[in-house]
Parts: C-alpha cells; structure tokens; sequence
C-alpha cells in the first residue's frame, strides 16, 4: 500500500495531501474566473504599470535580428500621459506579448497613441516601403485540425519560434500609414493573404495624442469571414528598416473590454 502524505492546518487537524492540492488548484480556478469576470482587461501599458525608462513588465522588446537590435523602447511621460516611447532609425523596434484572451468575450480593445513624425516617398503596398511610425498587431490561435502536416512539421521546426508565437491562425493589423487614407485597408506586403486597416494616415494629426476604440472580433470576422478563436498574441511595432527613415512614436492604455 502506497504511503499516504498529509499536512496540518494552523488548528492542527491533518489534512490529506489530495486534498491540499484539491483547495490549491480550485483556489487558482477561482483566481482565474475573477480575471475573466472583469469588464476590462488592461494590457500593463497603463500608468499603474509605468516604471521610467524599463520595458514594460510582462512585454518583451525583440533583438532577434540586426535591425530589431537597433530599435529601442521604455516607459516616458509625453505632455502628462504615461506611456511607451518607441525609436527606431534604420532599425525595427517590435514590443510583444504573449496572451490568453477569450476575444467573444473582450470583443472591444481600445488605445491612444502619438506620432513625431511620417515616413518620406515610400509606398506601404509593396515591401520596399513596408514600414511605418507605429501599427498594433493582434495574432489569433491557430487551427492545426486545418493545416496540412507538412505545415504543421514545420512549425515545429522553425515558424512557430521565428514568429514568437504558433502561427497560421491569421491577424488583424491596425496602422498609422504615413501616406494611405484613414478607413484603408490592404494586404500585408510579405503576407497578402493578412491584412492591415488604416486607422490613422498622414501627416495631419502628427504631434498628436489620438485615441482609438475597435471591435476586434468584428474586424477579424468583416476581414476574412470567420471566427476569430482566442487571441495569443500582440506585437507593437515602429519600424524603419526596409526605408533606412527615423521614426518616433508613443502608445498608452491598451485594454480589452466587452463593451
């Protein structure tokens, strides 16, 4: 017969290691539920999260390559809003995180961001001109009942870890083009099948804090005529590298809601 392990509570009564270990995992269960039953979910790009000059906590800032090695991004206070500065001169600044989020739920995301410039005589339908001074990137998870073995082979040996997360299960894009018109939207210049919506274009509003709210889960749906399943994923980008340009760029209060 197997040795039976208990515990004692601070009374003194033993308790079964089976059970500690039920109230442990339940006790996580309810955390889990509370965080899910909130109306909103905050992104950690918020003044509550704000520590001058770091990276955002739970944010990562990519240098996988010679170009996002360049790029450079911390927490800075622009006209009293507390936000991520992001810079980039010839180089790709690429913020990312890694989330669980059920997007039915959290349908809405929301966020305000400011540019201190736009990118000169470049066309971002091609990808020689395939930058701009900031875009939010939102990756869905993907359905590997759906693609090929082959696919799914080489996502195991290299996709998955390139991209930063599984890949194949499509993303909604959102843009400050420097040249399109607001209400655009065109494919991805290396993905055509991906597409990005222009949420802001050209040098009007530069200088400015501007705020944004999205139904995400209706974007993805009016895009690509399906479901969206749970999103993993968000990248934040200021990018200069296919144009050699510099830009400046600012982005605050990322949140999901339901409303």
């Amino acid at each position: 017969m197997a040795d039976t392990y208990t515990t004692s509570n601070p009374d003194g009564a033993v308790i079964p290691l089976a059970a500690l270990l039920f109230i442990i995992v339940c006790g996580a269960v309810t955390s889990t539920t509370l965080l899910a039953s909130q109306d909103v979910l905050d992104a950690g790009l918020s003044k509550a999260s704000y520590r001058q000059n770091e990276i955002p906590a739970g944010w990562g800032l990519r240098k996988s390559s010679a170009a996002s090695k360049r790029g450079t991004a911390q927490w800075t206070i622009n006209e009293g809003v507390h936000a991520v500065r992001l810079n980039s001169d010839a180089a790709l600044t690429f913020l990312e995180k890694t989330v669980n989020i059920d997007i039915k739920e959290y349908s809405t995301v929301s966020w305000r961001w400011k540019i201190e410039n736009t990118l000169q005589g470049i066309d971002e339908r091609t990808q020689a001109g395939d930058d701009h001074p900031i875009r939010i990137f939102f990756v869905f998870d993907p359905d590997d009942s759906k693609q090929s073995w082959w696919f799914r082979i080489k996502r195991f040996l290299y996709l998955d870890w390139a991209h930063g997360h599984p890949f194949g299960g499509g993303f909604t894009e959102y843009v400050w083009s420097s040249h399109l018109e607001t209400g655009d939207t065109i494919n991805d210049p290396g993905n055509p099948s991906q597409k990005l919506i222009v949420v802001e274009g050209g040098d009007k509003n530069v200088g400015q804090w501007h705020s944004y709210k999205r139904n995400l889960y209706q974007d993805f749906l009016s895009l690509y005529g399906r479901e969206p399943r749970r999103l993993i994923f968000i990248g934040i980008l200021n990018d200069t590298d296919q144009t050699g340009q510099q830009a400046t760029s600012y982005i605050a209060d990322l949140k999901f809601s339901k409303y």
